[in-house]
């Protein structure tokens, strides 16, 4: 009986493996376009059909001009605009001089499109008045970055997240009740 029990290990090592390439995904999509936030609006092509992110990037423990712009994607050919969701748990990463975050993702055909930073705000109200607390100092607007990334669908991060959860369960719970399996089921 011991034995069923410690083969959950392999398989939440290999469930956690897959995981983390899931994850790998989201965080480092190829970039389609990177402007500095100075420039305010920018001509970028789709290839392909797919998701797409918003990230910002910029220095590491400054405050970011998220309050002060709102992105906007519009369709060349037609003159519609993309409607841009906001982005769920805002995946963020960083080198430690530099982090990024995804502010919105959006699913878009091939085409040419334009993105323009128009007044508005990124983020919620309860995060501005958050960023407008920390004592940091203001990013330098030269080298602060829009970026638009390849990027997973939302419902992958959230698979990506039970599955992390179901490893641990697998990983942990096979250690423990395989050394507790001859008290557990011999008694």
């Amino acid at each position: 009986m011991q034995i069923l029990f410690f083969s959950l290990i392999p398989v939440g090592i290999i469930i956690l493996i897959f995981s983390i390439k899931l994850v790998k995904k989201t965080f480092s999509g190829n970039i389609i376009l990177e402007i500095p936030y100075s420039q305010k609006s920018s001509e970028f092509i789709i290839n392909q059909a797919g998701i797409y992110s918003i990230w910002h990037r910029g220095q590491y423990f400054r405050k970011a001009p998220v309050g002060e712009f709102k992105p906007e994607i519009i369709n060349k050919s037609t003159g519609t605009k993309i409607r841009l969701y906001s982005s769920l748990f805002r995946p963020n990463s960083n080198d430690g001089r530099t982090a990024r975050m995804e502010l919105f993702r959006f699913s878009i055909q091939p085409g040419e499109y334009f993105l323009n930073l128009t007044e508005g705000s990124s983020i919620s109200g309860i995060e501005k008045s958050l960023i407008n607390l920390l004592p940091a100092k203001n990013a330098d607007p030269a080298k602060y970055f829009i970026q638009i990334r390849e990027s997973q669908s939302r419902f992958t991060l959230l698979a990506v997240i039970i599955f992390i959860v179901l490893s641990g369960f697998c990983i942990i719970g096979g250690a423990v009740i395989g050394i507790l399996a001859n008290q557990i089921f011999n008694s």
